[in-house]
């Protein structure tokens, strides 16, 4: 063989050993870290539904901030939340020109708002505001009342309760419990009037409607939660599994909300988680609105369970793909108006016109 075939051989078969073995020096990068859970985004949400959620990706992917621990905290925590939300009220109520009212009932503040080109109907939706029990006013809520005043077409009050730390459970739903007396004792019958609440303050509605209840007074016509805490406690099933899909709640970053509403000795009152309530005494026709990615899920379950199994009225409607308080969140899109357009339906059974 010359030295020329040898060579080629040998240079050929260098190059296929080269093809063969790994070139370790090239190796492909490592595969991009996956997202976390609650930046998922299903594929089985509508476009506009999934659009939100991409709009949101930076706040859902951000370190949270440290938990208050401090009085000082909480009150800074407050103020850089009311700064926002008031924007954000404010703009609402520019765009739907309510008529807005501050009054004061049962000796705490109320904020009543009247729809543009409102007539009154003799019924009315209290409106507590959420905010994890240590966050929003009467005032920063205004807007929403706003939304919920226009797509009804009935008058909404929204109540300012003592937000916590100041404000403690016993003293919330007694302001709450006041101020529904109050309306009552304007001559308003507990069967126009509607109770709703959104988060901390779906807990603190139906909490409020048990010591309505237990104090002897009539119950109000409906109430309409929309992911409401109901247990105080660490317990349910979602409060683990979901843990790291909710978008919204962390547990370390709501758990000191909690214990500075309630003690955790008094966790389990049903003036504080009211999914301990009994409710064979009776109660009024619930609907409870709530989404798949919720740690909430759990509370929202139980509660509907609960309230069923005495024999009650509850309906629970849970979306796909949806995150804590979405049908505000989520208003330009398909889940959102199904959402608004089963409130108003369940407001038209409920609460109709008193004047017809």
């Amino acid at each position: 063989m010359t030295g020329f075939y040898r060579r080629a051989l040998t240079t050929s078969a260098a190059l296929m050993i080269v093809l063969a073995i790994p070139a370790h020096a090239q190796a492909p990068a490592a595969p991009p870290t996956p997202d976390p859970l609650r930046a998922f985004i299903p594929s089985t949400l509508s476009p506009e539904a999934a659009a939100v959620y991409a709009g949101y990706r930076a706040y859902i992917l951000a370190l949270p901030a440290p938990p208050p621990k401090t009085l000082a905290d909480f009150d800074a925590l407050y103020q850089k939340s009311e700064e926002r939300s008031n924007a954000v009220s404010d703009a609402a109520v520019k765009r739907l020109q309510p008529m807005v009212i501050q009054r004061t009932l049962a000796g705490v503040t109320v904020y009543e708002v009247h729809p543009k080109d409102y007539r009154d109907d003799g019924t009315l939706i209290i409106d507590v505001h959420g905010g994890g029990f240590v966050l929003g006013s009467a005032k920063s809520s205004v807007g929403g009342a706003a939304e919920t005043a226009t797509a009804t077409g009935k008058r909404v009050l929204t109540v300012d309760y003592t937000v916590a730390p100041r404000g403690r459970w016993q003293l919330v739903t007694d302001q709450v419990t006041g101020v529904y007396k109050a309306l009552l004792d304007e001559g308003i019958a507990a069967k126009h009037i509607g109770m709703t609440g959104g988060s901390a303050g779906g807990n603190i509605v139906a909490a409020s409607v048990l010591k309505i209840r237990d104090r002897g007074l009539p119950m109000p016509a409906a109430l309409l939660l929309v992911s409401p805490m109901t247990d105080f406690t660490p317990g349910g099933d979602t409060r683990k599994t979901l843990a790291e899909a909710d978008p919204a709640l962390h547990e370390d970053q709501v758990r000191p909300g909690l214990d500075a509403y309630a003690d955790p000795a008094d966790q389990k009152n049903p003036y504080v988680s009211p999914v301990y309530g009994d409710f064979t005494k009776g109660y009024p026709p619930v609907l409870i609105q709530g989404g798949t990615k919720e740690i909430l899920l759990s509370d929202m379950v139980r509660l509907n369970r609960a309230i069923k199994a005495a024999g009650g009225n509850c309906d629970l409607e849970i979306y796909e793909g949806m995150p804590h308080g979405f049908p505000g969140l989520f208003q330009s899109a398909p889940e959102g108006k199904e959402a608004k357009a089963e409130e108003i339906a369940f407001w038209h059974r409920y609460l109709p016109s008193a004047t017809r």
